[in-house]
């Protein structure tokens, strides 16, 4: 009985020891800001109007802990960063590659050149700005969200948010099968707390919840964009993924209370 009481204090010592190991792990980590803004000068068109085209990008990068691991980490918050950067050239999603410096160049350059090719249109600048932070940092997960905003003529602009999990301990990115382990049970109750959701803001805003609005036709899917939070998971659809630009981007939660036992222990 004393070697099982004893077993029992060292096991509780150990796991305290690692727990407290993984609080610290998560403490020193440091969240710093790269940030570029860039304009061009200031423009007079031939209707008299002054136009400015300007580009803002902000970003986390994180430093302490497992140098590796950050390293591994900032690396692909970069990789999203250039992915997000507008360009005309772009017909379908590409890797950017060269420096985020560069490429933010290359968008006003890219207006410059579409202005000399098109004189006689109306005189309008163009606007790029990304902003990021973390969402959450523990001993299990880091988690980021990057958001952007373009505008490059026309009837408005365009808009989306991106997040990223990680794997705290190794860096790599979390598929949605690392976080949960029934994506089956996932959607349905997404659905159900999706149709909650959009119906009380339904009501908030005097129109009725249709639900063939949503999904141009289609059943219900998850959105591309699912983040890790200390409460939860965060669901976000940006403008047209589930429904017209005019119903704007779309976010829910569920709680870990209401994901129950397919949320992975590895993540809470």
């Amino acid at each position: 009985m004393k070697k099982l009481l004893l077993l029992f204090l060292c096991s509780s010592v150990f796991m305290a020891c690692q727990s407290n190991k993984e609080t610290q792990t998560a403490a020193i980590i440091k969240v710093d800001s790269v940030t570029y803004k860039l304009a061009t000068q200031p423009q007079i068109s031939k209707e008299g109007d002054t136009t400015i085209s300007k580009i803002s990008i902000n970003y986390p990068k994180l430093s302490g802990g497992d140098e590796a691991v950050m390293t591994k980490i900032n690396a692909q918050i970069e990789q999203l960063v250039k992915n997000q950067m507008f360009s005309m050239e772009d017909t379908v999603a590409t890797t950017k590659s060269g420096s985020v410096e560069s490429l933010a160049q290359g968008f006003l350059k890219e207006y410059e050149d579409f202005t000399k090719e098109n004189e006689d249109m109306p005189s309008m600048g163009w606007e790029f700005d990304g902003s990021g932070d973390t969402l959450l940092i523990s001993p299990k997960v880091i988690s980021i969200y990057y958001q952007v905003y373009s505008f490059t003529g026309g009837a408005h602009g365009n808009s989306n948010i991106s997040y990223l999990n990680f794997n705290a301990q190794t860096g790599d990115l979390l598929k949605l099968t690392d976080i949960v382990s029934d994506t089956t049970a996932l959607k349905k109750i997404a659905e159900l707390k999706f149709e909650k959701t959009q119906k009380i803001f339904a009501k908030d805003n005097d129109f009725e919840f249709n639900k063939s609005d949503y999904f141009w036709g289609n059943p219900f899917f998850l959105p591309a964009n699912i983040a890790v939070t200390k409460t939860g998971l965060l669901f976000m659809y940006n403008p047209y993924e589930a429904a017209a630009y005019a119903l704007g981007p779309i976010s829910f939660d569920l709680t870990w209370e209401e994901l129950g036992a397919i949320a992975k222990k590895e993540i809470r």
